[in-house]
C-alpha cells in the first residue's frame, strides 16, 4: 500500500509523463518478478493476472480516472467561462441606454426649440437693424466698445467729490459752519457743474454734432455753443458768488452777484475765486469728456450695436447651456457604446482563446491516455521479463496480454456533452454593426441640434 501511494504521488500532476525506470525501481518490479518466477507464480494455467500486475493496472486506471475527473472539471470551467462571455455579449442594456439618450436629445431639442428660435430671431433682427443703420448713416467702422459704464459713473462721482472737497475750502471762509458748510454748498454746485453742465453737454450736443443729417448737426452745434457759454457763465457766476459770499456770509443777494457779473465779468477780488473758476471749468471739462465717451460718438449707434451684441450674447449663452447638456448626454451614450463594442470584441477574443485552450487540453489528454497505456505495458513487461528469466515452468498466457483501457474517456457521454461547442448567443460582428448604427443615429440627432442652433449668426 505504501508503494501504491508513492506511485500515485508521482502521477499526481495532470499530464505528467510516467518515469518508467523510476516506477520500476520504486515498485521493485524486477525483484518481485524474479521472486514470483522462482516460485513459478503465477501458475502456467493462470487465467488472471498476478497481484503485482493488478497493482500496476489498477494504479494506471486510477490515474486515468483522476485525470478524467480533472478534465471534466476543466471542461465545466470552460463552459462556465463561455456562458459568462455570452452574458457579457448581451448588449440589451447598452441598446436601451442609447435609445434613452436619443429620446433625451429629442426632448432637449423640443424643449428649447421655441426659446432658441426666438433668441435667434431676435439676434438676426438686431443684426439687420445694426447693418441697416450703418448703411443709412454711412458708417464703415464698428461701434466703439465703451467698456464698463459703472466704472465711468464711478469716476464721474469721484470728480464731483473731489471738486466738492476742493471747492469746500474756498467757501469755508464765508460760511458760519466752516469747512462742513462750505463743502455742502460746494457739493451742490459740483453736481450741477459736472453732471448737468459737463456730462449732459458731452452726452448730448457734443455727440449729435456727428450726425449725418445737417439740420441735426446745426442744432447740435448751436446747443453745444450755448452750453459752453452756459458752463463758462455758470462758473463765473459761482466765482463771483464766492467773492460776495465771503463778505455777506450765508445771506448772499443774488441780484448783487448778477450785477457784478454783468458789470465786470473778470473782476474777481480774490485768488481763491479765480481758482474756483478754473477748477469749475476743469471738472466740467472732465464731466464733458466722460459724457462724450459714455457711448459711441455717433448718436444711437452704440445703443443699436449693444442691442445686437446683448441679443447675440444671450443666444450664445443659452446655446452653450443647451449644447453642454446635449453633449453630456451624447458623450455618456457614446462612452457606453464604445464600452459595449470593446466588451464584444474582448468577449469574442476570449471565446476563441477558451476554445483553443480547451482543444489543446483535449488533445493533450488523448496523448496522455495513450501514454498511460504504454507506461502500463512497459511496467508489466519489466515484471514479466524478470519472471520469465528465472521460472522453470512455462509462463501463463496472461503474460502475452497487452494492456489497453476498456473505453476512451473522450467518448463517454458526460465528456461528449461537455465538449459540445455551443455557438454564441449573439453574432459579435452583427452586434458591433448594430452599435455602430446606433452611434450614427446618436451623432445625427446631435448634429440636428447643432444645425438648428448655429454658432455663428
Amino acid at each position: 500500500m505504501v508503494e501504491v501511494a508513492e506511485a500515485r504521488s508521482i502521477l499526481a500532476l495532470p499530464f505528467q509523463p510516467v518515469d518508467i525506470s523510476e516506477q520500476v525501481r520504486a515498485r521493485r518490479l524486477i525483484e518481485r518478478g524474479e521472486a514470483d518466477g522462482r516460485a513459478n507464480l503465477p501458475p502456467s494455467d493462470a487465467t488472471v493476472p498476478s497481484a503485482t500486475e493488478l497493482e500496476i493496472v489498477n494504479d494506471i486506471r486510477a490515474e486515468r480516472e483522476r485525470l478524467a475527473n480533472l478534465l471534466a472539471a476543466h471542461l465545466r470551467a470552460h463552459n462556465d467561462a463561455l456562458a459568462q462571455l455570452d452574458a457579457a455579449m448581451d448588449i440589451a442594456k447598452v441598446r436601451n441606454d442609447v435609445e434613452h439618450a436619443l429620446s433625451r436629445l429629442v426632448q432637449i431639442h423640443s424643449a428649447w426649440k421655441g426659446e432658441l428660435e426666438r433668441m435667434l430671431r431676435n439676434v438676426r433682427m438686431a443684426r439687420k437693424e445694426y447693418d441697416d443703420f450703418r448703411i443709412v448713416h454711412g458708417l464703415r467702422r464698428d461701434a466703439y466698445d465703451i467698456g464698463n459704464r459703472f466704472l465711468a459713473l464711478s469716476l464721474l462721482f469721484l470728480f464731483i467729490v473731489v471738486e466738492s472737497a476742493l471747492n469746500g475750502f474756498f467757501f469755508a471762509e464765508g460760511s458760519e459752519f466752516g469747512l462742513v458748510g462750505g463743502t455742502m454748498l460746494a457739493f451742490g454746485i459740483s453736481v450741477v457743474n459736472v453732471l448737468v453742465f459737463g456730462f449732459c453737454l458731452g452726452l448730448g450736443p457734443a455727440r449729435w454734432q456727428h450726425h449725418r443729417a445737417l439740420p441735426l448737426r446745426l442744432v447740435a452745434w448751436a446747443l453745444l455753443a450755448a452750453g459752453v457759454v452756459l458752463v463758462v457763465s455758470a462758473n463765473a457766476f459761482v466765482a463771483h458768488y464766492r467773492d460776495i459770499f465771503e463778505r455777506f456770509g450765508e445771506t448772499v443777494p443774488l441780484e448783487a452777484v448778477w450785477a457784478q457779473l454783468r458789470a465786470d465779468p473778470f473782476g474777481l477780488a480774490r485768488l481763491q475765486s479765480w481758482l474756483l473758476f478754473v477748477l469749475g471749468l476743469f471738472f466740467a471739462g472732465l464731466g464733458f469728456w466722460k459724457g462724450y465717451r459714455f457711448d459711441d460718438p455717433y448718436p444711437l449707434y452704440g445703443r443699436i450695436a449693444r442691442r445686437w451684441q446683448q441679443a447675440e450674447q444671450l443666444y450664445l449663452e443659452s446655446r452653450h447651456e443647451r449644447l453642454k447638456e446635449a453633449s453630456a448626454v451624447r458623450d455618456e451614450a457614446v462612452h457606453a457604446l464604445n464600452l459595449g463594442v470593446e466588451r464584444l470584441r474582448a468577449a469574442s477574443l476570449q471565446r476563441e482563446q477558451i476554445l483553443g485552450a480547451r482543444a489543446r487540453t483535449v488533445q493533450e489528454f488523448q496523448s496522455h491516455e495513450r501514454h498511460l497505456e504504454e507506461a502500463a505495458n512497459a511496467l508489466l513487461s519489466a515484471y514479466r521479463e524478470a519472471n520469465r528469466r528465472v521460472r522453470t515452468t512455462a509462463p501463463p498466457r496472461t503474460f502475452d496480454v497487452v494492456f489497453g483501457f476498456d473505453d476512451r474517456v473522450l467518448e463517454r457521454n458526460e465528456i461528449r456533452a461537455l465538449l459540445s461547442v455551443r455557438p454564441p448567443r449573439v453574432d459579435t460582428e452583427k452586434l458591433i454593426e448594430e452599435l455602430d448604427g446606433l452611434r450614427a443615429r446618436l451623432l445625427d440627432e446631435y448634429k440636428k441640434f447643432l444645425n438648428f442652433a448655429p454658432e455663428t449668426v
